[in-house]
């Protein structure tokens, strides 16, 4: 190891002592030392200055580089006036070897200045001085006057000036001139600052009045750090100085008097009061817009349909902004403090006033509460008001479900001879694990880790989704599938099995966000089984794969597989051509395809009433069974004949209307077009009977 020769030490140790000793101005303090020759086997590279305030201790140190340097301006240090430092000095080699330290020597920066009331005690390290007792020598900044009876009064090496008045809780500066120590020297080369012994730009004794010590923490929380309190003049531990309901910072920042009441002025002039800005959480440059108005479901609704639409009031904003951006919330409590149950934001035009609530985040029998919130086109200033909250009450019994098992009844498997995850029993629907079916494939999730429960299990058709932008190619079509976690914020895992091989890729529709590839977006939160039969996704409340967007123990996902899947396969097929439905995951095929489109106001009557009278019996649910048996390959034959597809809507009509009939009509509308068609109907017999008499 490279040795270093330090045999000057000893010598700049000496050296060092003598040149403080003899030092005596404030601001000019330098330690120097006697330079370490370089041998044949060690090159000087330069020195390191240690220090600290206590003896032995050294806590900081200063690289002064190059062999030459043998000198340190302790101004670059900015120490302490009054407190004690003890310093040595190291040299280091080119190889960053360091040699022991010198002796250590102290140093107190003069001079010391003590202050208290309306007293300055300035202490020098000299016993002779010069012109220290002339009051014109001193000079302060704001101006200070001397007390007339005492100005100066010295005892041993300091000097106590008394003054008349000096305000309290600022901070003042005071030069010295024209004081000189026996030789001539002058004893203080500038502007000495008083009442801030920290350097914090905060007066000590306004700080020790409230207690505080940081420049840059915010003790009040009102957006002011306590440096800018001090600065404002306002009081750091009350967030609203003035009382006149708006904070400190928020004033500040907006060009107001945070120490004057200007609640009712209106400095942009824009008609609005600053209080009233303030509440709606803008800024005085900007009125965010009117506190929005909720329309449907009306206030207190009842029997509503359990993923309703939401509608608002239009958007109101007096400086004419366009609106940007909305804020839903759902929640079972009117105060929305607690238990929110869902909550998004939006920016599509087509969502800012009306939204569509996503299944499985509402549940049968249950009170619920919602808002809005809107925002204009400075949407980081601040939103509108929450509207007043309306409460609805969501359906007793879902028609889908008569069993209120999470699976719909058309869904569900019926013969209970399936084992999708091959532990040797017939799956059954349990807590834990939910089995459904579409018309292609059978599916199965099983709770991993971190899920309590799987409450709902649904299949969706991809062809009952309207938005097409994005839209990828499904295998089957998306699985809806509600969780309960441990803990809101959880990571979820669970495993999905399917009858059929699937594609490689997981797919994901969110009604504000719309379609995404969650496999490209999430590559470490899918993990495909090699023969493509089984998945495992992980998901995380509130984050992604949650569309209820809020941390709250449930995870709401509508998802399914896609793409390429292994050499040799090809997705099973949902019969496009014919659609499917919604509602019970089944498609109206014939009627699809002869009006042309699984959201046709025609097709939507007969799968209202499929829903609502069929999927009540098992006759119903034994007949719509056998109908998805048979009917996709007549929808292909109607799909491709235009001639077919006009003669099945006209054959179609009277089962619309009937359907019509027995949905939107009451009992005793019903009973009175019943009776109004048995008398047309009798009528017509009675005329056809009387043209053939006429005519025999």
């Amino acid at each position: 190891m490279e040795k270093i020769n330090f045999k000057y030490f000893f010598f700049t140790n000496l050296f060092i002592i003598h040149i403080f000793l003899s030092i005596s101005p404030a601001f000019s303090a330098v330690l120097r030392w006697s330079p370490v020759g370089s041998t044949n086997d060690c090159t000087i590279a330069g020195y390191k200055v240690h220090y600290g305030i206590t003896s032995g201790d050294f806590t900081d140190v200063v690289d002064v580089n190059g062999q030459d340097n043998t000198s340190y301006d302790l101004d670059n240090l900015n120490l302490l006036v009054g407190q004690t430092y003890f310093f040595a000095v190291s040299a280091y080699s080119t190889t960053n070897q360091e040699g022991p330290l010198s002796s250590s020597i102290y140093h107190i920066r003069y001079p010391f200045v003590d202050y208290a009331n309306n007293t300055i005690d300035l202490t020098f390290g000299v016993n002779i001085v010069q012109g220290a007792y002339v009051t014109s020598n001193y000079e302060f900044i704001p101006t200070i006057l001397f007390d007339d009876a005492l100005a100066i009064i010295r005892t041993g090496w300091t000097y106590h000036l008394f003054l008349k008045d000096i305000p309290p809780q600022i901070i003042f500066s005071m030069g010295v001139s024209n004081v000189l120590d026996s030789d001539g020297n002058p004893l203080i080369s500038d502007f000495i600052t008083i009442n801030d012994n920290d350097n914090n730009n905060m007066p000590d004794d306004w700080e020790e009045y409230y207690g505080i010590s940081s420049a840059f923490l915010d003790a009040d929380s009102d957006g002011l750090d306590n440096r800018s309190e001090f600065e404002w003049n306002t009081n750091p531990l009350d967030s609203d100085s003035d009382n006149d309901g708006m904070d400190d910072g928020w004033e500040v920042k907006n060009g107001l008097n945070p120490v004057a009441d200007d609640a009712d002025g209106d400095i942009d002039g824009d008609g609005i009061g600053n209080l009233e800005e303030y509440n709606q959480g803008s800024g005085v440059s900007n009125r965010c817009p009117e506190k929005p108005l909720l329309n449907l479901p009306v206030d207190f609704a009842a029997d509503v349909e359990l993923n309703p639409q939401l509608i608002t009031g239009s958007y109101v904003d007096r400086e004419n902004d366009s609106h940007e951006q909305t804020n839903w919330q759902i929640s079972t409590q009117e105060t929305f403090t607690e238990n929110i149950l869902f909550e998004r934001d939006t920016y599509n035009n087509t969502q800012l006033t009306t939204l569509i609530v996503p299944e499985f985040i509402l549940e049968t029998g249950k009170t619920y509460f919602w808002r809005v919130k809107f925002f204009d086109e400075l949407r980081g200033v601040g939103g509108s008001l929450w509207s007043e909250p309306f409460s609805f009450t969501t359906i007793v019994n879902n028609p889908e479900d008569s069993d209120q098992n999470g699976v719909p009844d058309i869904q569900q498997v019926m013969d209970g001879t399936i084992d999708l995850n091959n532990d040797g029993n017939n799956d059954v629907s349990t807590d834990t694990y939910k089995i459904a079916t579409s018309e292609t494939t059978t599916f199965a999730l099983e709770a991993s880790n971190g899920v309590t429960a799987i409450d709902c299990l649904k299949f969706i058709d991809s062809d009952d989704i309207i938005d097409t932008s994005g839209k990828p190619d499904l295998d089957f079509g998306l699985m809806q599938f509600k969780l309960r976690v441990n803990s809101p914020g959880d990571t979820a895992k669970i495993k999905i099995y399917f009858s059929e091989p699937v594609g490689d890729h997981w797919y994901k529709y969110d009604i504000i966000d719309g379609w995404t590839e969650y496999s490209s977006d999430y590559p470490d939160n899918v993990d495909f089984s090699s023969d493509r039969r089984s998945v495992i996704l992980t998901l995380i409340d509130g984050g992604p794969g949650d569309s209820d967007g809020v941390a709250n123990g449930i995870i709401v996902d509508p998802s399914g597989p896609g793409g390429s899947g292994p050499e040799g396969y090809s997705p099973p097929s949902s019969n496009s051509g014919g659609g499917s439905g919604g509602g019970g995951g089944g498609g109206c095929f014939i009627a699809t395809a002869a009006f042309g489109s699984p959201i046709d106001k025609h097709v939507q009557i007969l799968k209202d009433f499929r829903d609502i009278y069929l999927l009540k019996s098992k006759l119903g649910v034994a007949f719509v069974k056998t109908y998805y048996k048979y009917s996709p390959p007549i929808a292909n034959v109607i799909e491709r004949n235009g001639i077919l597809k006009n003669v099945v809507r006209i054959g179609l009509m009277p089962i619309i209307l009937f359907g019509y009939i027995a949905i939107h009509a009451s009992l005793i509308q019903q009973i009175l077009i019943f009776l109004f068609i048995i008398g047309a109907i009798l009528y017509l017999k009675f005329k056809f009977q009387n043209s053939k008499l006429t005519t025999d």
